[in-house]
């Protein structure tokens, strides 16, 4: 006899029924996007009574300043490295047979679930890279050997991306790690905020630990009960095999050369990898390098070397990664060129003047989330919307007398939240789990709107007290 489904499951499947049919792939959503700020950029600047051809020339350079930009091309391949250097330490036989003991603990699919999302968000507080590949292969894991559970996979997926909504307010927190800087470009309005005064404040241990917990907790409430209205992974009974590099798995019938038998033989791999990681160690002791993208990739080089063993085996998960990172890589400088109109058409601004206008000391630090999080649907790169929009809203916070601490914080939490619903940042997790966007935006969206409300309440009763 199947179970009556909540009214939360019920909610749930409902959204990701209008998800599947309305959703389009990720690639058409960055095309539309790029047309509606080119719209919008031409109606701002025909307002400043600018000449049609005016028009075209700076929402034409706009874009391609954007779109060629070498530091934004830089942060792409930065991207790409975090998914095939971390795809290639997660498949290492180690890390492979970590995950193993870790996809054993659930005893529901409810806890998979619930498990998945829990050390996703904690990977976000930790950095946001990891958060963009860790959830997913724990998902992946789970799917693959546990068929006993019943899994929902396209939720199971969802959980994994909760990761993306918590890091703003962890360790990488672009605006608060820049505005602890003592020369950033809002110094002269601020001055220079202490990490303590935004990630380690009392408003970020509450809503960043909230949302830990909170975001697991309603991904899995929503597992359905009735094991019949759970869909499977697509590999569910597929051979083990296939989760092992394609060159693992063929013999080459010539005789190897010396340097083949070198690279397939577990003593390079392991100097190698272990000489990177004693250079990644000495130099965070030393200071010779900080916790950030480059050094998450070079450790994820250094560990996969490592666990591998063999380089041959080693470039061979490398290149089945490599496989996933295509819809990335060319998605990017599309996002880069939107970037670019945003800023030569003045569009942020005048959002952010607008929703500024509107506030007061109380109100201030909502509106600021959610023009935050607005901006976030067209600029999915927080480093580069705070960038554009955070001196605007500090400025304006100052005005008006709200703390700058919980100016960026507000900001913070906009930026990451709306990354529920924008797939971009959710094309590392659909490459590993296998899924499609449209599968898991209905499960994200419903998460968005708990984040939401709970993150505009808090700033709320903060503002107010």
């Amino acid at each position: 006899m199947s179970e009556t489904p909540s009214l939360l499951e019920r909610f749930g499947d409902r959204l990701s029924r209008i998800a599947a049919r309305l959703i389009p792939d990720p690639f058409l959503i960055a095309l539309a996007l790029t047309l509606v700020v080119f719209v919008a950029g031409a109606i701002l600047l025909a307002g400043a009574d600018t000449g049609a051809a005016s028009i075209a020339g700076t929402l034409g350079a706009g874009w391609w300043s954007g779109f060629a930009d070498p530091g934004l091309l830089g942060f792409a391949l930065q991207m790409c490295l975090v998914l095939v250097t971390g795809h290639a330490l997660a498949t290492a036989p180690p890390v492979r047979r970590a995950l193993g003991h870790l996809a054993a603990l659930p005893r529901t699919a409810a806890q998979a679930t619930f498990l998945v999302g829990l050390v996703a968000c904690i990977a976000g507080v930790l950095h946001w890279g990891l958060a963009a590949v860790v959830g997913a292969f724990l998902a992946r894991e789970l799917a693959r050997t546990r068929n006993d559970l019943q899994l929902h996979y396209p939720l199971l997926a969802a959980a994994a991306y909760g990761g993306m909504v918590v890091w703003h307010g962890g360790l990488s927190g672009s605006a608060p790690l820049k505005v602890a800087e003592p020369a950033h470009f809002a110094a002269d309005v601020i001055g220079q905020l202490p990490v303590d005064a935004t990630l380690g404040s009392t408003l970020n241990l509450l809503v960043t630990g909230g949302l830990v917990v909170g975001i697991p907790l309603l991904c899995a409430a929503l597992v359905p009960r009735d094991p019949a209205r759970r869909t499977p992974p697509p590999f569910a009974h597929v051979d083990e095999s296939s989760f092992i590099p394609t060159a693992a798995r063929s013999a080459d019938s010539v005789a190897p050369t010396w340097h083949e038998r070198l690279l397939a033989g577990r003593a390079a791999g392991r100097v190698v990898g272990l000489a990177l990681v004693a250079l990644v160690v000495a130099s965070l002791v030393a200071g010779g390098i900080q916790i950030d993208l480059n050094s998450i990739n070079l450790t994820f080089f250094a560990l996969g070397l490592l666990a591998h063993g063999s380089v041959s085996a080693w470039l061979d998960a490398v290149a089945d990664g490599a496989r996933g990172a295509g819809a990335i890589l060319v998605q990017f400088p599309l996002y880069f060129g939107i970037l670019g109109v945003l800023k030569a058409s003045g569009a942020v601004a005048a959002l952010s003047h607008a929703l500024a206008s509107l506030a007061t000391p109380t109100t201030f630090p909502v509106l600021s989330y959610w023009s935050a999080g607005l901006v976030n649907v067209f600029v999915p790169s927080g480093g580069g919307q705070w960038a554009i929009q955070g001196e605007i809203l500090l400025s304006a916070g100052q005005t008006l007398g709200v703390d700058p601490a919980l100016t960026v914080m507000a900001f913070s939490y906009g930026d990451a939240s709306t990354n529920l619903l924008q797939p971009f940042w959710a094309l590392p997790l659909l490459a590993i789990t296998g899924v499609r966007a449209k599968e898991i935006m209905g499960y994200t969206t419903l998460v968005a709107l708990f984040v939401m409300t709970f993150v505009s309440l808090a700033l709320f009763l903060f503002a107010a007290s």
